[in-house]
């Protein structure tokens, strides 16, 4: 007497209760022996597999159900609220399958949702098990940062950035802490080999064991091994600009350069009779008025007074009304500050960059009393000091990396290359394309409306906005290098444009912005302890599937 396959007798035992809910639309056990499901979909997918497996022979049932069973082992004992947010492959079904051989219940979810809308149906549906790829696991996982962790510092630029409005950021941080995921035992995720990080981080967040499935010789993993390749063979083309500058050499230039900035700030608005005396409050307004400056520099004062506050050279408290107040610190003489430039110039001129970098922001600082008040006109912005120490490096690496990108190109269409911050005719990428020739390579330096498979940018603005824009300009995968600030650029304050603050560990969270806008994998050069990384300047090397 033949055999009913097991699948099938878990459908009936199933009876009238949800097997499948869809669409707010719940299948029964026997609905799905039946065929019913809404159209396409995983639902209309399960539904053909299960009128598939009632008609295989016994032994063939048997064979079928190996692969279910091992599924179903995974998966553990019930109670089973399965959560599938994986796009319709053989996998996801059998992953669905295995859960209704199981007993429990298959939820079928939209991977393309929001994650906020996506965490919200997994608290509502009570869901205790979750299937879906790696990079949508890293999306939902990434705990928001602060409400408004405000802006970035300009990058290397330092001047106004060349246009590239690319649009609000469409990205959306997503507290988990809404939602009560307290369900949630096992998430499966499908993808390549994780970045331990990245298990840490969904751990954490989501509280519940991970178990990772592997998606061997898939696209995506390919590309992931294509760019780690890139990127090793960029570290090791810009090695040579390194050499002889060690990460002591580098902090002690750090500290020293901070120090001289904040201190020729800071004397700049004593010499008009203000925070000299730590016992007396100043109001903000009353430290533009008495410093006579003018209109267009007060959003440069307003600034400097939050650095030294930051910096504890003074002191801010609530004044009320009046808003902040601040009270000053010891009164600094000139000698002084002339005096703190020179173990900076010291350090600078042992190999770090040229001398010219470092004399524009001296000559800068002494012209900051003048330049608040009208008297002296305020001269074009410029690059941080750092980023002089950083560019060949950074240069090299980032040309290696466009070179190893057009190299692989095999595609019918030309390479897209997008450059949007260039400096100067000469660029790392212009040179990279024109190393030998490439016709199937066009280069970019504005936006055409269409989408690029190697986009190259500054950072000129917060982590998120930044990166969703960008994401946004990339072709199916394509790859992404970006220059962005990694460390506070004092000396912005003097030459620069330093309006714009830097969220707690900036590295990490640029990572964090660039998983979340779609890119499942990031690397970062200089890796993390390399001297040249204490330049304060990254390049991020990413992708898109």
């Amino acid at each position: 007497m033949p055999t009913t396959p097991a699948l099938v007798s878990a459908l009936r035992e199933l009876g009238d209760r949800p097997a499948v809910v869809a669409d707010g639309r719940a299948i029964s056990g026997i609905g799905l022996l039946l065929g019913v499901s809404p159209p396409g979909g995983l639902p209309r997918a399960l539904a053909v597999r299960v009128a598939e497996h009632a008609a295989l022979a016994p032994s063939a049932a048997r064979a079928a159900e190996q692969r279910l069973r091992y599924w179903a082992g995974v998966l553990g004992p019930p109670p089973i609220r399965h959560t599938v947010l994986h796009p319709v492959t053989d996998l996801a079904v059998d992953l669905a399958l295995a859960t209704l051989l199981a007993g429990g219940t298959v939820l079928c979810g939209d991977p393309e949702q929001p994650p906020e809308q996506q965490l919200a149906a997994l608290a509502a549906n009570r869901t205790t098990h979750l299937s879906l790829p790696s990079a949508l696991l890293w999306r939902l996982s990434r705990r928001p940062g602060p409400t408004d962790p405000g802006p970035t510092d300009p990058g290397p630029t330092g001047a106004d950035p060349v246009p590239h409005d690319l649009g609000a950021s469409d990205v959306r941080a997503h507290d988990l802490s809404a939602h009560d995921l307290s369900a949630l035992r096992l998430v499966l995720h499908i993808g390549p080999e994780p970045r331990q990080e990245d298990v840490y981080a969904a751990v954490d967040a989501l509280g519940a064991v991970l178990a990772h499935v592997r998606a061997p010789d898939s696209n995506a993993e390919a590309a992931d091994r294509r760019l780690r390749a890139a990127t090793e063979a960029a570290i090791a083309a810009a090695w040579k600009h390194s050499i002889g500058i060690t990460a002591e050499q580098v902090r002690d230039f750090g500290a020293q350069l901070d120090r001289a900035v904040l201190a020729s700030i800071l004397l700049a608005l004593q010499q008009s009779g203000v925070l000299t005396d730590p016992r007396r409050g100043y109001p903000e307004a009353e430290v533009q008025a008495t410093a006579m400056v003018t209109p267009a520099q007060r959003p440069r004062v307003t600034r400097w007074l939050d650095a030294l506050a930051r910096h504890g050279l003074i002191s801010r408290h609530d004044g009320g009304a009046q808003g902040a107040v601040h009270h000053g610190g010891p009164a600094l003489t000139a000698t002084e500050v002339r005096d703190s430039w020179r173990p900076v110039v010291e350090a600078w001129a042992d190999g770090l960059g040229p001398a010219a970098a470092l004399d524009r922001v001296r000559r800068g600082a002494l012209r900051l009393p003048r330049l608040i008040t009208g008297e002296a006109a305020p001269h074009p912005a410029a690059a941080p000091v750092r980023w002089s120490a950083a560019r060949g490096y950074l240069g090299a690496a980032l040309g290696a990396l466009v070179r190893a990108t057009a190299d692989a190109h095999d595609g019918p269409a030309p390479l897209r290359v997008l450059e949007l911050d260039l400096d100067g005719v000469d660029t790392a990428v212009a040179r990279a394309l024109t190393a030998r020739p490439r016709p199937s390579a066009e280069h970019h330096t504005a936006p055409d409306g269409g989408r690029y498979d190697l986009v190259v940018a500054t950072a000129t603005r917060r982590p998120e906005e930044e990166a969703a824009a960008l994401v946004r300009l990339l072709a199916p995968g394509g790859r992404l290098l970006l220059t962005a600030p990694t460390a506070e650029q004092l000396d912005l304050l003097i030459t620069g444009d330093a309006h714009r603050h830097l969220p707690a560990h900036p590295a990490d969270h640029w990572q964090a912005a660039l998983t979340t806008a779609g890119c499942p994998t990031v690397h970062a050069l200089p890796e993390d302890g390399h001297p040249m990384a204490l330049l304060g300047h990254r390049l991020f090397a990413a992708r898109v599937d």
